[in-house]
């Protein structure tokens, strides 16, 4: 593949080692940028990726660029793809700023609203949105699992176009479009099982086959469709329901649901949420993004969001214990939250 971009993943955990490692696997150049015991771990086991749909491609710890800090970068790069946190963007774009030109095209990969816009605040660099829809788990020996499946969304720019190429070429799905703010609430629908997910502390699929949390990220979905209805708004359609209908599917009976959700999404037995990781390991959540994104919209609407204001409610005292997941069954919740 003819691809002369110089290609810088800051932020290489679980995400944009998978992202940057289908790249690599790719022959792009491709240099990421993450914490020192994941660099460790990349060159004492290499760097495995595989999906929940059987693909698996292995590269070689010496064939994996990786460095800890912006000042071992060498120039400048093309293309940056920011995959830190949402609670870590500030700093990375304060990092960034001195390391990218007004010809870098920064690539905002978070969850949440809001964070391409204030990446744009510290950056001189053209600055676009993009949309990572599936769940990437790092298991043993630094394999990064693809868990869900979903397409991976950039705003339009020619600087990306390459890169969309590669990865469909690995089998990743990936694409551009013009107009975000579809893509990025419809997103976020999604989104608000992240919450549900931390807070129950099983895997997705388990979590998705109870009907009692489907209960819960039924009331949520439905909160914010009802603010974005009156905002304007429509979410894009990212599974093959239509948003407003999901919340409704999620209600029906588990026999039901399955069947539908089959047909719906494809998620693999051992994907959990981003978030649920977070509380894990200690580390502050995305939750003012995302569940705390729909109270402050439904505000300015002039309606409430209730059931999402609980659980923001919730992630935060579950922050504030430093215990983890506080592993709430599905009666527990939908006491606390309904």
């Amino acid at each position: 593949m003819l691809c002369n971009s110089k290609i810088l993943v800051y932020g290489a955990g679980a995400i944009g080692g998978y992202l940057g490692g289908t790249l690599l696997a790719a022959g792009l150049d491709v240099t990421l940028l993450g914490r020192e015991r994941v660099g460790e771990a990349f060159s004492a086991h290499g760097l495995t990726l595989t999906d929940y749909e059987g693909r698996s491609a292995t590269l070689a710890g010496e064939k994996v660029p990786f460095i800890t800090s912006s000042a071992d970068y060498d120039g400048s790069p093309d293309v940056v793809l920011l995959t830190v946190k949402c609670t870590g963007l500030e700093e990375a774009a304060r990092d960034l700023a001195s390391l990218v030109g007004p010809q870098t095209v920064v690539a905002c990969c978070q969850n949440g609203i809001g964070t391409k816009e204030l990446v744009a605040r510290y950056l001189p660099a053209q600055t676009i949105a993009a949309m990572v829809p599936f769940n990437v788990a790092w298991l043993e020996e630094a394999r990064l699992h693809r868990g869900t499946e979903g397409k991976l969304l950039f705003q339009g720019n020619e600087a990306v176009k390459p890169l969309v190429e590669a990865w469909r070429l690995m089998g990743v799905p990936a694409g551009t479009r013009s107009d975000f703010t579809p893509i990025s609430w419809g997103k976020l629908l999604l989104n608000l099982n992240n919450a549900i997910n931390a807070l129950a502390g099983v895997p997705l699929l388990e979590e998705l086959h109870n009907r009692d949390y489907r209960r819960i990220l039924s009331a949520c979905m439905r909160e914010l469709l009802a603010a974005l209805k009156k905002a304007d708004i429509k979410p894009a359609k990212l599974t093959k329901a239509p948003p407003f209908l999901v919340p409704w599917i999620l209600l029906l009976p588990n026999w039901l649901f399955r069947v539908i959700a089959q047909q719906m999404l494809a998620i693999d037995p051992l994907a959990r949420s981003s978030m649920w990781d977070d509380l894990q390991k200690r580390r502050p959540t995305e939750i003012e993004f995302l569940n705390q994104a729909v109270v402050e919209l439904a505000f300015q609407q002039g309606l409430t969001a209730p059931v999402n204001e609980r659980i923001v409610g919730l992630i935060r005292e579950a922050e504030s214990s430093g215990e983890g997941s506080p592993g709430m069954s599905s009666s527990d919740m939908v006491s606390r939250l309904l």
